[in-house]
């Protein structure tokens, strides 16, 4: 099983040279959401919200986080 790592937000906007202000002009989002999971006050987003960045992003939802092989097997 995936379990999600590290938000990759600030590293996908730094590649496409967007600021937190406009992505969140574009998504109709507050800069401070955009903000938060940056920061990793909010640990994960909705599908939604991550279908909606990505495609403002043109990446995959994927690559909105790290992922990591999680050695419990169930």
């Amino acid at each position: 099983m995936y379990e999600v790592g590290k938000c990759r937000l600030k590293i996908l906007l730094r590649e496409r040279n967007i600021q937190q202000k406009d992505l969140a002009a574009k998504l109709s989002m507050s800069k401070q959401q955009i903000n938060d999971y940056i920061s990793g006050h909010t640990s994960t987003m909705s599908l939604k919200t991550a279908k909606n960045i990505a495609h403002a992003l043109d990446c995959c939802i994927e690559e909105l986080y790290e992922w990591t092989l999680s050695k419990n097997k169930k």
